[in-house]
């Protein structure tokens, strides 16, 4: 994916190559519209002035003459009766020639090459060094003689001033672009790190809100917003929290009239009070995580207290032995007794209960789950079942609120576990990542 910053200077440098070839077909254009013309009719002026002196001043030796002609600035192509070619000046890049021009020359007939050179897209015709391209005459009616301005010769050191001009020119425009462009997108790039900040639930520092164009009009707008959220945030959990603390009574209740029901009665209304002890209990435990949630959000917890790990998880292990046994799962541990992390014992514990009983209800009857925790780069605990695994599309929504996978969870859960155990986890300061295939298993990986 392009930054910003790439396309800016990619659209740049497009534009000065659009514009480039822009200005040379037009440049091109107007060569061939009105200066070539010109062009050739001074090239036919110096080639009539030539065979004039010749005539009057020079005492019939050619070869001399041309080269003296040649040191003027042109560049000659002599075809000699005998078919013998000579060069002056500087060459040719193409001496290909229709030998019926030749012939037509040295019998007196002008060739006018330069004035009708064709039409080229991209190619100015005034510097296509082709002996077509050139003015032909004969001296004496003997020679055919070709003849065009040397431009190498008489422009040289202004080819080198303008190769060096536009050279510079077009290297110091891209360092400019580049330096200017970087000081564009930076705010840009502060406000993408401020949105980052906001979605993992904290506020964004340092904004260019002091600017005076769109950018400080945008962080302005942006600094609003994230207090426009933060309000929302807070009434939205502290609406939880309340309504979450108020069920916990009459659910109470309603569990305690339903036990009560289903010591007391038995057939289709046992039934019945068992399923409302169970919806009640399940209600019980949402709230119960609702609370947690809220707690976690508001970050209202204590981290000063020395944890045990290996102990933490060996006491969650054993407050799940029934469920454990229930479905024949063996648990192998390999526990480092010397970790210890300042952390919460509760919610800690409650992370380690989260996960082993997430592995158990992924794993199949007589499964295996590994517990391991062991000093990486820093402290870290492995939670390995041989369950059913999960697809990636799982496992990019795992860690959402509310959100169930059958592969991970019962049907009966709230949704909520994984999302806990994510938020204690980033409270502690740690990282909860999971590695897991399809029929493979899952592995969970805390580190604090």
């Amino acid at each position: 994916m392009k930054t910003l910053y790439t396309r800016i200077i990619l659209t740049v440098f497009m534009i000065l190559l659009l514009s480039g070839a822009l200005a040379l077909l037009v440049s091109n254009i107007a060569y061939y519209v009105w200066w070539q013309p010109t062009y050739s009719e001074k090239t036919e002026r110096t080639a009539q002035a030539a065979k004039e002196y010749f005539t009057t001043h020079t005492d019939g030796e050619t070869s001399t003459f041309y080269s003296l002609l040649a040191q003027t600035g042109y560049q000659l192509f002599v075809v000699r009766q005998d078919g013998e070619i000579n060069r002056y000046g500087g060459s040719f890049r193409d001496e290909e020639l229709d030998p019926a021009i030749i012939a037509s020359v040295r019998e007196g007939t002008r060739y006018e090459g330069m004035r009708t050179y064709p039409f080229h897209l991209f190619w100015l015709g005034l510097f296509d060094n082709e002996v077509i391209n050139t003015y032909g005459f004969s001296l004496d009616g003997k020679d055919a003689v070709f003849i065009r301005p040397d431009l190498s010769a008489q422009i040289r050191e202004l080819h080198l001033f303008v190769g060096l001009f536009f050279a510079l020119l077009t290297g110091f425009t891209f360092i400019l672009i580049a330096l200017s462009t970087s000081q564009i997108v930076r705010p840009l790039r502060i406000l993408t790190d401020a949105t980052r900040s906001v979605a993992s639930g904290g506020r964004p520092s340092a904004l260019p809100s002091e600017r005076k164009d769109e950018i400080g009009t945008l962080a302005h707008r942006f600094s609003d917003m994230v207090d426009s959220l933060e309000k929302s945030e807070g009434e939205r959990r502290r609406f939880v929290s309340n309504v979450s603390h108020e069920f916990q009574t009459p659910l109470t209740s309603i569990k305690g009239y339903a036990l009560e029901l289903v010591a007391r009665t038995d057939g289709e209304v046992n039934t019945y009070a068992v399923i409302i002890r169970d919806e009640a209990e399940r209600l019980s435990d949402l709230t119960r995580q609702l609370l947690l949630l809220a707690r976690l959000d508001e970050a209202n917890v204590s981290l000063s207290v020395q944890v045990s790990i290996s102990e933490s998880i060996k006491d969650v292990i054993r407050r799940h032995t029934f469920q454990l046994d229930e479905k024949g799962i063996a648990v192998a541990t390999e526990l480092d007794p010397s970790l210890v992390v300042l952390g919460d014992p509760i919610l800690l514990a409650q992370v380690w209960s989260n996960l082993l009983m997430n592995a158990i209800h992924a794993s199949q009857d007589g499964g295996l789950i590994t517990i391991k925790s062991y000093q990486a780069d820093r402290p870290t605990v492995s939670i390995r079942d041989t369950g059913i695994g999960m697809d990636e599309a799982t496992q990019t929504r795992l860690f959402e609120r509310f959100y169930k996978a059958d592969v991970s969870r019962t049907r009966r859960g709230t949704g909520l576990g994984l999302a806990i155990v994510q938020d204690i986890v980033q409270l502690h300061g740690g990282e909860l990542t999971v590695e897991s295939h399809l029929g493979k298993g899952t592995v969970f990986f805390v580190k604090l």
